[in-house]
C-alpha cells in the first residue's frame, strides 16, 4: 500500500512539473513576461493534486513557529508582574540567567555587584547563557529588601521567590526543568 501511495505521489509530481513547465512556456510564447500567470493559473490543479501535502506544509510551518518560540521556554518558566523568569535546576541548584534577572531587579544591577557574587555568578551548566545561583539572588536581593532602601516590588518579588517559585522549580522532576534542544 505504502509503495502505491509513493508511486501516485511521484507521478502526481511528475504530471505536476510537466504542466507547470508547459503553462510557463506557453504563456511566455504567448506574450513575454506572462509566464507567471501560467503558473498561477496551473496552482489551481496544485491545489487539486497536493490537498493533503499542501495542508501539512501549513501545519508544519504553524508547529515550528510554535515550537521556535515556546521551547525555549518549556517546563521552566514563571512570571513575575508579566515578567518571564527562566529557572534552570542542575544538581539541585537553582540557576537564573542574568538577563531575566536584570530585568526585574530595581536599582538596576551594577557590574561590583556581579563580581562580588564570586562562584555564585556565572556559565550556568549545560546551557549557553550566564546566571547567578538561588543564593547569589538572594545576595543581590538583600541590599534592595533591607535596610533604609528598601523598594516594596523587590520585597514581593523576594517573597514570590522564597514562597512559590524556588520551592515550585524545587519539587519539578528534574526532567521538566531540563533545556529541549
Amino acid at each position: 500500500m505504502e509503495e502505491n501511495r509513493l508511486a501516485r505521489f511521484i507521478a502526481k509530481l511528475i504530471f505536476s512539473a510537466g504542466i507547470s513547465y508547459l503553462a510557463w512556456h506557453g504563456f511566455e510564447k504567448l506574450s513575454p513576461g506572462y509566464g507567471p500567470i501560467g503558473l498561477l493559473l496551473v496552482s489551481m490543479i496544485w491545489g487539486r493534486l497536493f490537498p493533503r501535502e499542501i495542508i501539512s506544509v501549513f501545519s508544519f510551518i504553524k508547529r515550528s513557529a510554535y515550537s521556535s518560540a515556546l521551547l525555549p521556554w518549556h517546563g521552566k518558566y514563571f512570571s513575575f508582574d508579566g515578567r518571564q523568569i527562566r529557572f534552570y535546576l542542575v544538581l539541585r541548584t537553582v540557576w537564573i540567567p542574568i538577563a531575566d534577572v536584570e530585568r526585574i531587579l530595581e536599582p538596576k544591577l551594577q557590574p561590583h555587584e556581579i563580581v562580588a557574587l564570586g562562584l555564585q555568578y556565572g556559565k550556568i551548566p549545560e546551557q549557553n547563557m550566564h546566571g547567578v545561583t538561588e543564593g547569589g539572588l538572594l545576595e543581590l536581593l538583600k541590599t534592595r529588601t533591607e535596610g533604609g532602601h528598601t523598594n516594596y516590588k523587590m520585597i514581593r518579588f523576594k517573597r514570590w521567590l522564597l514562597s512559590s517559585a524556588f520551592v515550585n522549580v524545587k519539587r519539578l522532576p528534574e526532567s521538566a526543568t531540563k533545556s529541549i534542544k
